[in-house]
């Protein structure tokens, strides 16, 4: 998965996407966000990026931060599922969104 998950991070295969830029940590708001977007339980996002379960619960509560490595797995894990995962900027708040169009 982290091979598709590097290509995702290309702009050409974006189509002129914004590509997320991992400036900052992920936090547990944006990871539910990028979660409901694609319909994902926690079970789903652990076997995917291979984060303990337990992990995933106590970040995405606030009782625990990633190491820059983990978070990183995340963000790479919603580009290749095709979810951004955006910092707040001048142009609005943190968040997620679908980076190509859904069928």
């Amino acid at each position: 998965m982290a091979e598709n998950s590097l290509t995702m991070d290309s702009p050409s295969l974006n189509q002129g996407a914004p590509v997320p830029t991992p400036s900052k940590p992920i936090t547990g708001p944006q990871c539910r966000a990028a979660r409901a977007l694609l319909q994902w339980t926690r079970e789903d996002l652990a076997e995917c990026c291979e984060i303990h379960y337990i992990t995933l619960c106590n970040f995405e509560r606030g009782h625990c931060d990633l190491t820059s490595v983990k978070a990183r797995l995340l963000r790479l894990t919603f580009s290749a599922a095709g979810i951004g995962v955006f910092d707040a900027d001048q142009t609005g708040g943190a968040g997620a969104r679908f980076t190509r169009p859904q069928r």
